[in-house]
């Protein structure tokens, strides 16, 4: 195994204490542990060994920050620094893969590597996933990489305005991984490498699938749609996130930051419509255009309210968040909203509870 960390033996030996003083030390006595774990571990899991490489650096730190000028503090930091660069081998693994734009300059090869799935379908107007997100796209473990890391820029936009003639994955893997760990933020890099959005395949893809019949929402196994039991991040409990395909399909589910976002369900390709949606036993009472992925405009409000109201859905009374600034949400009646080209109406309406089922 290449950068290989101390056994617990050997730790042992470097800190250079005996069994009965390591039980009466608890920080020592947990990276004792941690190390046994790791010692019988398969490493053919690089997750599993991940989680506890990043514990094993947590708990060195944990221990040098209360007794930095202890003598067992030198063999602690060198374990530190042993299981970070095992923690760097590893993350530069978990980037695979090839991405097109090598040799070009700019937006040029930014372009070339994200055509795969920002392509839109002619004479139709979609809403591409926003350019904040196409690393999540590009990398094919979908790292959610697009909120600064300690303060810095997303790789994404480094990677365009730099001269690097390199793919942004090989970039990625020769470049900025390095530069991550050579200046401290390995650590939190390889945490944000393990989350990984969930891109459903086709079949995946199907069992989110909801259909409206006579106005009614039913999820894919025929019974009612209930929001009860889920939640988003801007509306709270009792809402789902959904998109509209291009052939019209809908799609709905828990909304999960880092693990489940709007482009989840399409694996990163262009939607007519997104945002989130708040049904009652198969009844719609809520929703809005809400989502940070696909940024969906006015038109794209109206055409899932028209198309709900072409399947039966009631509007009137419904509560319809057309814009939100600062993650404030204004609700109006959904059919005013419709009306009003998908612009505000002229009376806020508050959205009914969607409470949790026991089913």
């Amino acid at each position: 195994m290449p950068d290989k960390i101390w056994t617990i033996e050997e730790f042992k030996k470097q800190s250079n204490l005996g069994l009965f003083h390591r039980r009466a030390n608890v920080y020592l006595a947990h990276i004792d542990t941690l190390l046994q774990h790791y010692k019988i571990i398969t490493l053919e899991t690089p997750d599993l060994e991940a989680n506890l490489l990043l514990m094993i650096c947590d708990a060195c730190q944990k221990y040098y920050h209360r007794k930095p000028a202890n003598h067992r503090a030198a063999a602690v930091m060198i374990l530190h620094d042993q299981a970070l660069k095992r923690a760097k081998a590893l993350t530069l693994q978990l980037v695979t893969g090839d991405s097109s734009g090598h040799g070009l300059r700019g937006w040029a090869k930014v372009r070339a590597a994200v055509k795969p799935f920002v392509v839109g379908i002619t004479g139709k107007t979609h809403h591409r996933l926003h350019q904040d997100y196409w690393q999540e796209a590009l990398i094919p473990g979908h790292f959610p990489l697009a909120r600064a890391i300690a303060y810095s820029k997303d790789p994404l936009s480094i990677w365009k305005t730099s001269s690097s003639p390199l793919s942004f994955l090989d970039w990625l893997r020769e470049f900025y991984i390095p530069d991550m760990f050579d200046n401290k933020k390995g650590e939190e890099l390889l945490r944000r490498l393990q989350m990984g959005v969930t891109y459903l395949d086709s079949a995946q893809r199907e069992d989110k699938k909801i259909y409206i019949n006579n106005g009614i929402i039913y999820n894919s196994r025929g019974e009612r749609f209930h929001t009860g039991n889920m939640s988003t991040n801007i509306a709270g409990e009792g809402w789902a996130i959904f998109v509209m395909a291009p052939n019209n399909s809908l799609y709905a589910n828990d909304h999960r930051v880092d693990i489940f976002h709007h482009s989840s369900f399409l694996s990163g390709a262009p939607v007519q419509a997104a945002g989130e949606i708040a049904v009652n036993n198969g009844i719609l009472v809520g929703i809005t255009c809400k989502s940070g992925h696909y940024r969906p405009n006015a038109a794209s409000f109206v055409r899932i309210l028209f198309w709900l109201k072409q399947h039966g859905a009631l509007l009137q009374g419904v509560a319809a968040c057309p814009v939100i600034s600062n993650h404030i949400q204004e609700f109006f009646d959904a059919e005013e909203v419709l009306l009003n080209g998908g612009k505000k109406g002229t009376k806020n309406i508050k959205p009914c509870k969607v409470y949790p089922s026991d089913m």
